[in-house]
């Protein structure tokens, strides 16, 4: 049983392999299966269906030094699947 499945969405797994089409079944958050699962065997089914699934992408040339402390949440960065960045890169930091 799994607290999350993702049906159906295009899985690209950051390899550089080429996407599968498949669900994604996630137990105490974290993904415990790739592949086909049945929808009966999860507590919430999310439909990817011509969605892409993928993990956060990291930006590692970025110029959000300041902008990140006003905005902490940084939901511009999010709603783009950017989960992790890299600052300072350019000679310059808050730090």
């Amino acid at each position: 049983m799994f607290d999350l499945i993702i049906k159906n969405g295009f899985v690209v797994d950051g390899t550089g392999n080429p996407w599968i089409r498949a669900d994604i079944g996630i137990r105490a958050g974290k993904i415990v299966k790739v592949g086909r699962i049945d929808k009966a065997e999860g507590d919430r089914v999310i439909d990817a269906s011509g969605l892409i699934v993928c993990p956060g992408f990291i930006d590692i040339h970025d110029h959000s030094e300041f902008h990140i402390l006003a905005n902490p949440q940084a939901e511009s960065k999010v709603r783009q699947g950017v989960t992790t960045q890299l600052n300072g890169n350019c000679g310059s930091s808050a730090a």
